[in-house]
């Protein structure tokens, strides 16, 4: 091989190489802004993100689920926040399986997540697909969740919002539904733990199999 020809085959090696090590780190950049370290879900970052790209002139309504798991603090300080952690991740999981095409799950912060359900019709068959959504969702988050032999019973508290797709605000949005939230929050029972031999919050006929 010449000297001319081993000079470009080195300077395109090097520049394919800087070009493939800017990549990865843009790629790992965006996971670190994009991404919910503790459960992998996206987060608020790319839920903006999807409410700007959504926020068109084009017709229909948008929506999503805002969700909030009950007395959570209590799991933190009655099992450790090992064990709290070990939750967010089982409820993430959970909420990510449940996701239907053009949907996203995203952890907000805490113990808050959102299920992006991204277009829906614009009348009352948006709001009856959104509620649906919501007794679908709560069915699957709601089941026990055991921890080395112990049945954590949650209970998590959800509302549903939907807007015109036009000039949509991710912030309108997600007051709608915080607001439906805490309505669901406030009219049923809160969580039952279990707490060294005992059920903290305990309710009557709240506890499942």
């Amino acid at each position: 091989m010449s000297t001319t020809n081993t000079i470009l085959l080195t300077t395109t090696v090097t520049a394919t190489a800087g070009y493939l090590a800017t990549s990865a780190y843009a790629v790992h950049l965006f996971g670190r802004l994009h991404i919910d370290a503790l459960t992998g879900l996206g987060n608020r970052e790319a839920l903006g993100i999807l409410a700007r790209r959504t926020g068109s002139r084009s017709p229909g309504a948008v929506g999503l689920l805002l969700l909030d798991v009950d007395n959570f603090k209590a799991v933190n300080d009655t099992h450790g926040h090992e064990v709290g952690d070990h939750v967010l991740k089982v409820i993430a999981a959970r909420l990510d399986s449940l996701r239907l095409p053009g949907e996203r799950a995203v952890r907000l912060h805490g113990d808050e997540f959102v299920l992006w359900l991204g277009n829906v019709p614009s009348d009352e068959r948006g709001r009856q697909a959104a509620a649906h959504r919501v007794a679908a969702v709560r069915a699957a988050l709601t089941k026990p969740i055991v921890v080395d032999g112990l049945p954590l019973h949650l209970a998590v508290s959800i509302g549903a919002q939907t807007l015109p797709r036009r000039g949509v605000q991710l912030s309108a949005l997600l007051a709608g539904a915080d607001a439906a939230m805490y309505a669901d929050k406030h009219g049923r029972r809160l969580t039952s733990l279990p707490t060294a031999g005992r059920l903290r919050d305990h309710r009557p006929g709240r506890e499942s199999a």
